[in-house]
């Protein structure tokens, strides 16, 4: 029977310029980073910057392929990686007599980090608390913004993800699919998600705190993902007069742009798209930064006296926090949104107690569920067993005794009935084992009392094994 773990970061145990080390891209080659127009000139100036920022990260070959790739090498038998704005988790499944402390050894040749970091700002769960813990972040229970609506899809996602390249096993199908079920049994049973804000509307309000009304402001949204799609509704509700979103591809761009009247524009590295605006909004998968200071001072040089407003929400950053040293340049990321989630969070804390509650039952409950796997391949073998000695004695019986249909159905019934009576003690014996430290070695015992392994002829089919 394999055990549960988890290995992970987030927003509450470590700062931004670490989580950003941890983000996954599916495929870091040049058709996935940001373009660049070879009609455009791009300064040799701009072009190192990427370079360097590119060997900062230490993001390229950091794949999910990549990673699992080398689960093998220490003996993971499945895995399914939860990647956002604000986390990255690695859920794995290994044997059970393997040290979760392994998932720190697996981080550390994954993503080249020091063992000092990894022990400061990650988490490690196993068994019961790496259940809760899920089914926590499956509430968002565990998020920035308590209660938002966008994690239990990213869960979701992830599994899929994992689904399709066949990364998870049995026990961890099991988990994901009860941890999405439980997401959504919370957000019926209570009103934890009630009046909730997402990263994207509490970067629009952050931009009212910063500039009060967003009326005849010019905002850029540099990105066409959902995040920006979301994002771009909620300055249209709250009344910017212009809005200009920029992406790589320019078909994306218009998409979004066109359902709220907006212009759209390619990106390109000079970024001259900016010179026009009051407000920039963030959130690209590039795994460089796609706002480098020097361009962006030849934006400001162009505009003097007019301040900007900068909100990074992406994971890396897109905007290189070097850029704040300008002059007119206000620049925020992602956790800078903490300030603004919290009057929001203690409206709802109440309903969010009930939420733990209902958590912490579940996942017992789940974690109940599992260890009784365990012990299920040899109840069904201890059945087969009973049941295949029955069926030979009465077989004999049959021909010795000449019953008839009738009086064989009834010692057919007798016999079934004696098999279940017998095993139904030692059957509830094994469930109760199940949850305690030595229930591998009762089962062994169990199984070489009856020989379960060693009936050699038997017709029974010897190939079940523990889960």
């Amino acid at each position: 029977m394999n055990k549960i773990a988890v290995i992970g970061s987030n927003h509450l145990v470590a700062p931004l310029s670490f989580r950003e080390q941890l983000a996954f891209r599916e495929q870091l080659t040049q058709a996935n980073q940001i373009p660049i127009d070879k009609n455009v000139p791009v300064s040799s100036e701009i072009g190192k910057a990427i370079e360097a920022d590119l060997k900062r990260l230490g993001i390229k070959g950091k794949t999910y392929d990549q990673l699992q790739s080398m689960t093998s090498k220490y003996q993971i038998h499945g895995t399914v990686t939860l990647s956002t704005c604000n986390r990255v988790e690695i859920y794995a499944s290994l044997p059970s007599d393997q040290s979760a402390g392994q998932l720190s050894d697996f981080l550390e040749d994954v993503f080249q980090l020091n063992q000092s970091d990894i022990a400061k700002y990650t988490y490690l769960y196993e068994g019961l608390p790496a259940i809760l813990h899920l089914f926590r972040v499956s509430a968002s229970l565990d998020s920035m913004i308590l209660g938002e609506p966008q994690i239990l899809g990213q869960i979701k996602s992830a599994y899929e993800k994992s689904l399709t390249s066949n990364t998870t096993d049995l026990l961890l199908n099991r988990l994901f699919a009860k941890a999405i079920s439980f997401g959504k049994q919370i957000r019926t049973e209570t009103n934890v998600a009630s009046g909730v804000l997402s990263i994207s509307y509490a970067a629009v309000e952050l931009a009212k705190q910063k500039l009060g009304s967003l009326a005849n402001k010019t905002v850029v949204i540099i990105g066409a993902g959902k995040m920006s799609e979301l994002t771009v509704k909620h300055l249209v509700e709250n009344g910017v007069s212009r809005v200009i979103v920029v992406n790589r591809s320019c078909e994306r761009a218009e998409r979004v742009a066109e359902m709220f009247n907006g212009t759209a524009m390619v990106y390109q590295p000079d970024l001259k798209f900016l010179t026009q605006a009051d407000i920039v909004i963030s959130s690209t998968t590039a795994p460089h930064y796609v706002v480098q200071p020097c361009a962006l001072e030849r934006v400001m040089e162009r505009r003097p006296n007019q301040p900007m407003l900068l909100i990074d929400i992406a994971v890396p950053r897109d905007i290189d926090p070097e850029s704040e040293k300008i002059e007119q340049v206000h620049l925020y990321n992602i956790d800078a949104l903490q300030e603004v989630v919290t009057t929001n969070r203690e409206d709802r804390q109440k309903e969010a107690k009930l939420a733990e509650n209902i958590a912490s039952e579940e996942a017992v409950k789940f974690h109940k569920y599992l260890k009784t796997l365990g012990v299920t391949p040899t109840i069904k073998l201890l059945n087969q067993k009973f049941q295949q000695i029955a069926d030979q004695e009465l077989e004999r019986s049959i021909k010795k005794a000449l019953l008839d249909t009738e009086q064989e159905v009834v010692v057919t019934t007798m016999l079934k009935s004696l098999i279940k009576k017998l095993l139904d003690s030692p059957t509830r014996h094994l469930r109760q084992t199940a949850m305690s430290n030595d229930s591998i070695q009762q089962v062994d015992l169990l199984r070489e009392l009856f020989r379960l392994d060693k009936n050699p002829d038997s017709n029974l089919d010897m190939t079940i094994r523990e889960e």
